[in-house]
């Protein structure tokens, strides 16, 4: 019975199996969490403490409910083009590749099939139109930015529900055009929905709420617009990825707190959200990463400390203490565990357990589901930060990528699918009888 310590909690870990808990709050509300790894030790019996259930949390039930996948190197399969993999599987290959790597193209490069990639000017959709400062501009791109991306999978149109999606890069990097245009191509062909991406505004240049400011707008577009042009949605997502899942997170409870009538959040999925600009959660050391260590080192952020080093940014997005309309960093519209998180949408959350955000996912859901909130969390042994843009395999010649990104992927659509299957029969249910 191998314990893997996270702060308090002791999540038992049953080799070879994904394991599903269960939390059920009163009547309707749950959350799942899901670990996943790859040897085959059966462990039986295993519990949360009573202590780490939120009081008001009626049963606890623990469920082996299916085997991990094949492994991408079987004793029978011909070595991998590279030769010298020391027998290492594709989860270790692509952790390797991932902790030496220098440019970052080890996530995902092609679209998936079907999908349709549409690229809208801020002319056309009235989002802010901004540009890079020097320092920042790696291209003549950097200096016409705003541009928004539509992911429309085969036979979507007006009336799918929608899907916001909030891209990361530590609301420093990164735009819908950049590397995102296959991670929201493959959450489109998933979940059969139109995914709109948007480039909000970035620090240094803008400071927050500039990035909050500009997905109210982006939110209040995609409701009056959808593939097909003006049409008003029948539902709308949100979702997003590292700062861009804290930022549809931070929307959501914005949305919560200064209601839309009629435009409600219809739910969120996110991956590796940031939900705690202060860094001081508990991975942030336990989950740091060491040469040559174990499966839950992080091979993404490598600095000795990786809170301090993330400060920095943190500050030119908030502002430095020091200077005059600066935010703390727990500013609860941001650093979204910092607020209250009763009456949220429902909410589900991917995370990897080798990552130094993961108290991020983990203390936002804990929280979440003391106050009410339905949230589902998922989290996945041995993957990385945002790990679900890395299905093909970290740019290696692999016979089999790693199957966790494509099955945490796969959730993601499951999710999105069954809510808006209930948010279509509520609907039903609300309309008057002729």
């Amino acid at each position: 019975h191998e314990q893997d310590s996270f702060g308090s909690r002791d999540f038992g870990v049953a080799k070879g199996w994904k394991r599903s808990f269960r939390l059920q709050m009163g009547m309707s509300k749950t959350v799942l969490v899901t670990c996943q790894v790859e040897e085959q030790t059966y462990v039986a019996d295993s519990k949360i403490g009573e202590e780490e259930t939120p009081a008001d949390a009626s049963t606890v039930e623990s469920e082996i409910v299916a085997k991990s996948p094949k492994s991408a190197k079987d004793e029978n399969d011909d070595e991998y083009d590279e030769g010298e993999d020391d027998g290492l599987d594709a989860v270790s290959l692509c952790r390797n590749a991932i902790a030496q790597s220098e440019t970052g193209e080890e996530v995902d490069q092609t679209l998936a099939p079907g999908v349709t990639i549409i690229t809208l000017a801020p002319s056309e959709t009235g989002f802010p139109a901004w540009q890079r400062c020097e320092e920042y501009v790696e291209s003549e791109a950097d200096l016409d930015r705003g541009y928004a991306d539509w992911a429309i999978p085969e036979g979507a149109d007006n009336s799918c529900p929608r899907i916001l999606y909030c891209h990361g890069g530590g609301y420093e990097m990164h735009s819908p055009q950049s590397i995102y245009q296959p991670a929201t191509s493959r959450l489109a062909a998933v979940s059969g929905m139109p995914v709109l991406a948007f480039d909000y505004r970035k620090c240094p240049e803008f400071k927050h709420p500039a990035q909050l400011d500009d997905a109210t707008q982006a939110y209040n577009w995609i409701w009056e617009n959808g593939p097909e042009g003006p049409g008003l949605a029948t539902a709308v997502f949100l979702a997003g990825d590292s700062a861009g899942g804290g930022l549809a997170l931070a929307l959501a409870v914005k949305l919560r707190d200064e209601p839309i009538e009629g435009r409600e959040v219809a739910g969120v999925t996110v991956v590796s959200p940031e939900t705690d600009l202060t860094c001081s959660g508990e991975s942030y050391t336990s989950r740091r990463w060491v040469e040559g260590g174990e499966d839950h080192c992080d091979p993404m952020f490598k600095e000795d400390d990786p809170a301090e080093a993330s400060m920095p940014t943190v500050y030119s997005l908030l502002g430095h203490p020091e200077e005059e309309d600066s935010y703390h960093p727990t500013e609860a519209y941001l650093s979204v565990l910092h607020h209250d998180l009763h009456d949220l949408p429902p909410v589900q959350i991917q995370v990897g357990d080798a990552e130094v955000m993961l108290s991020d996912s983990v203390d936002f859901a804990e929280k979440a589901i003391a106050a009410g909130s339905p949230v589902e969390l998922e989290v996945w042994p041995r993957m990385w930060h945002t790990f679900t843009q890395f299905t093909e395999g970290c740019g290696l010649a692999l016979d089999e990528p790693p199957q966790e990104p494509e099955q945490a992927l796969q959730l993601q659509g499951e999710f999105l699918m069954r809510i808006a299957q209930d948010w279509e029969c509520e609907a039903e249910v609300e309309e008057p009888q002729s």
